[in-house]
């Protein structure tokens, strides 16, 4: 048999390989450098938001007037005086209050509250239905107002942002484009657990400083775990932008404590 000399297969030592799993290594590893990008720009964008003058932030977002609903009878008439008078009250006990701050109704029967960006607060005509007591009340502007002390709104921005940039980086395509965007839907939804406790602690410490106990303040979350009915199915919406949980009662409480807050007084009714 004749010999022909041949050069040996570039495959010869090789381990198989599998493109379904080098797929999911390539993957897995561009999930790592973007959380790595993501976490690095969000601690960035932490640090440089107290720098960012509040004049500034108000430029940054749309006018949100035009949600605001204007009474059309004598009990929105009645809701719309309350929220002002309850507003100015507790907001004075912010000394560092931004100008501009605002409250006014939402036509609709789900309650909710809600901070836009540039201070405008909205409460649902429902939410104003529920409510029982100044306390209560208090806590809920006192907590959205929470949410403009610790410009969470402007952090939501610069996340907002810093994914697009990722995304721009990676193109919309294939799975880069599919598993940015799946980050920006979960991050974009609600605030995070921290600034939301953050919230509550500023939103209990004005209602505080303007009834001197926390006592009612909390009595809208207790209705929350109450038997499947009529008020645990509306107060759906609620819970989808304020996630409440027996956790976060407790941690309210357990504030109270630290700070020697009397957690016993009269509630003021709503007049």
């Amino acid at each position: 048999m004749r010999h022909e000399p041949r050069l040996p297969r570039d495959d010869v030592n090789a381990p198989p390989r599998s493109p379904l799993k080098d797929g999911l290594v390539m993957l897995l590893g561009l999930a790592a450098i973007v959380g790595v990008i993501f976490g690095a720009m969000t601690l960035l964008i932490d640090h440089l938001v107290p720098y960012v003058p509040r004049s500034w932030e108000s430029r940054m977002f749309p006018n949100f007037e035009e949600l605001v609903h204007q009474p059309e009878n004598e009990d929105e008439r009645t809701y719309k005086r309350r929220l002002e008078d309850l507003m100015a009250r507790i907001s004075a006990h912010w000394p560092e209050r931004p100008d501009g701050l605002r409250v006014g109704l939402l036509d609709d029967e789900l309650p909710n509250a809600l901070a836009f960006p540039g201070g405008q607060i909205l409460v649902t005509t429902g939410l104003m239905k529920e409510v029982e007591s100044e306390n209560e009340l208090a806590f809920i502007l006192g907590h959205e107002l929470g949410h403009y002390a610790g410009r969470d709104h402007l952090r939501s921005l610069g996340r907002g942002l810093t994914l697009a940039l990722i995304m721009a980086a990676l193109g919309r395509s294939g799975a880069a484009g599919d598993l940015v965007g799946l980050s920006s839907q979960i991050t974009g939804r609600a605030f995070s657990r921290e600034q939301e406790s953050q919230a509550d602690a500023f939103g209990l410490s004005l209602v505080v400083a303007e009834f001197g106990h926390v006592s009612g303040a909390t009595d809208f979350f207790e209705k929350l775990p109450a038997p499947e009915g009529k008020i645990e199915r509306s107060l759906s919406t609620y819970l989808a932008t304020h996630p409440v949980s027996d956790e976060r009662i407790e941690a309210m409480e357990r504030l109270a404590i630290e700070n020697d807050w009397p957690v016993d007084g009269v509630t003021s009714p709503l007049e």
